[in-house]
């Protein structure tokens, strides 16, 4: 019987050409991955339709995001940094600025969001090590940066109402 096992186990040709399961890349994916998979968690407990419908429409985007690191030749378009900036807009709550540390998690939805939070900023640095190594876009930068400050403000929306 054949074994299913590579003879290098930790190879992989995720990103077009072969390279270790240690690339800055794979580790982007890896995280990247988890992120979508925390969002689309989060869908079960939102009672808003149309929230649910655009935490799937990030998990799109990440998904795009990742084929673009993997070598996909596009450029992460302005338009999805837009659109989470709207996010942000929607949901931020009129609290007065904040001079101390925020408490995350006064229920368990909001405790979920800020788990996801928490995992979009990884995803950012997960990035900056990619960027560092192999080049990307500044878009991309923004638009992660972005999305950790919509789950920020989402946080908050839902410990409000």
């Amino acid at each position: 019987m054949k074994s299913i096992i590579k003879e290098k186990p930790l190879d992989t040709a995720l990103v077009g050409t072969m390279t270790t399961k240690c690339d800055e890349r794979i580790e982007f994916f890896g995280e990247t991955d988890m992120l979508s998979s925390y969002i689309m968690e989060l869908t079960h407990y939102i009672k808003d339709k149309e929230l649910a419908d655009e935490l799937k429409e990030i998990v799109k985007t990440l998904s795009y995001i990742m084929g673009l690191v993997a070598g996909v030749k596009k450029e992460f378009e302005v338009k999805y940094i837009e659109s989470i900036l709207e996010l942000i807009k929607k949901y931020k709550t009129s609290q007065p600025i904040l001079k101390e540390f925020v408490l995350p998690g006064q229920t368990l939805l909001s405790a979920k969001i800020h788990i996801v939070r928490t995992h979009a900023r990884t995803c950012e640095r997960r990035y900056a090590k990619v960027y560092e190594k192999y080049g990307g876009q500044n878009t991309i930068f923004e638009y992660l940066n972005k999305l950790s400050t919509f789950f920020y403000e989402l946080a908050l929306f839902y410990e409000a109402h």
